[in-house]
């Protein structure tokens, strides 16, 4: 209500998972999603990762709440 929205810099975090870059799995590196803004997909194409990781999959995507645990480690 207030415009106030949570954001991380470090630490384990709860996301919103954007399926389209692949099924995501642990140990995944993982990036901003294109289509759906707020939303963290896996960065599939590693030579455009770089520099666009939010952080590495510490689980697999969590069907009743569509989100992934993440491990947030901004460079």
């Amino acid at each position: 209500g207030d415009g106030n929205l949570p954001i991380a810099m470090s630490g384990r975090v709860w996301v919103y998972a954007d399926p389209s870059g692949g099924e995501i799995k642990p140990g995944d590196r993982l990036t901003t999603s294109g289509s759906k803004p707020g939303y963290a997909m896996k960065a599939a194409d590693s030579g455009r990762a770089d520099g666009a990781v939010l952080g590495k999959a510490m689980t697999t995507v969590d069907q009743q709440t569509g989100m992934v645990l993440v491990l947030v480690n901004l460079q």
